[in-house]
């Protein structure tokens, strides 16, 4: 299949499965991943998270966090149909970690059209008009918090508004996110992040209404320290219950499983270099680290679509 068609294909898919399949893939968008070093490592970054994305991976990382961060991302994926944009802020205080982020996905080219005559089948007296060409839109708002029961306990949450643009309706809706962060030895750390806890309801402007049901992610995250180098090795999975089967990368009934590995080696905390796995596709990255500012680079290797790179900053103050 040529690229050229795999993209109009997609173009399809994606006003499809806003009306005909979205009782099952609604939240599909917030699941493409956010932060270039996380998607470096493949996207196995809830038990190690300790940025501002964290609440985007696993709310309770934000209490990793001593300094307030901001994290900016914009990428072009599945071969520029659409524009990815995420920016996160995160406040340490003393009670705990609050946390803002925002997520946008959109693109255009879906073409409206309608025939000469509605009335009478397509021919060539009756051609395709092209009525006009419009754009869609996902938007993501969380506000986060997050804090230590104790020192190896932690927990968080984000409560997420979505707002849905896509051509002839636009949809609103609510949700909660549920993290913790458990460190059994100082090197090992578990995680759980419960996404949509709430059965995160849509409600478009037509009447119908959509719900994006729970996704548990669950992980480990492992940490070796030697001389001037960090090692770290995650590996995470998604549950859902959705009998989603061959969209999955493994199924059992109506359980879905979706894997991720990824490692992170730092050196004197300037130069990262990470590799990983996200969903059996390979994927790598780089960073660098200057005072109070970071860049962060990953490459994504697609089966299906082109290839795509994610660049993403951050600053502490």
């Amino acid at each position: 299949m040529s690229k050229q068609l795999k993209k109009s294909t997609l173009c399809t898919l994606l006003l499809f499965y806003s009306t005909v399949w979205a009782t099952k893939y609604a939240g599909e968008f917030l699941y493409i991943g956010v932060g270039a070093r996380a998607l470096g490592m493949g996207g196995a970054f809830a038990a190690v998270c300790d940025d501002a994305t964290a609440s985007y991976w696993n709310p309770a990382g934000l209490t990793n966090l001593t300094q307030r961060q901001a994290s900016l991302m914009h990428a072009e994926t599945f071969g520029q149909l659409l524009n990815l944009d995420y920016l996160s802020i995160a406040l340490p205080y003393q009670s705990g970690v609050v946390g803002f982020s925002l997520m946008r996905l959109g693109g255009g080219g879906i073409k409206l059209t309608s025939l000469e005559d509605p009335d009478q089948p397509i021919s060539e007296k009756n051609r395709v008009l092209l009525l006009r060409e419009e754009g869609h839109a996902d938007y993501n708002f969380n506000f986060s918090y997050a804090r230590r029961f104790s020192p190896s306990l932690s927990w968080g949450l984000n409560a997420k508004i979505i707002y849905r643009d896509i051509p002839l309706t636009s949809a609103f809706g609510m949700g909660l996110d549920l993290g913790v962060l458990y460190s059994l030895k100082p090197y090992l750390t578990l995680a759980a992040n419960l996404q949509d806890a709430t059965f995160t309801f849509l409600s478009y402007s037509t009447g119908s209404k959509e719900t994006i049901s729970p996704t548990l992610k669950l992980g480990v995250g492992a940490r070796k320290v030697w001389k001037d180098f960090v090692a770290r090795l995650a590996a995470d999975t998604d549950l859902r219950f959705e009998g989603r089967k061959f969209s999955a990368q493994y199924w059992l009934g109506d359980l879905s499983f979706d894997n991720r590995y990824g490692l992170e080696i730092v050196y004197q905390n300037r130069l990262a270099g990470r590799l990983g796995f996200d969903q059996g596709d390979f994927t790598a990255g780089a960073g660098l680290k200057v005072r109070k500012f970071g860049i962060d680079f990953a490459y994504l290797s697609e089966n299906e679509l082109d290839n795509s790179y994610r660049l993403s900053l951050t600053m502490e103050w």
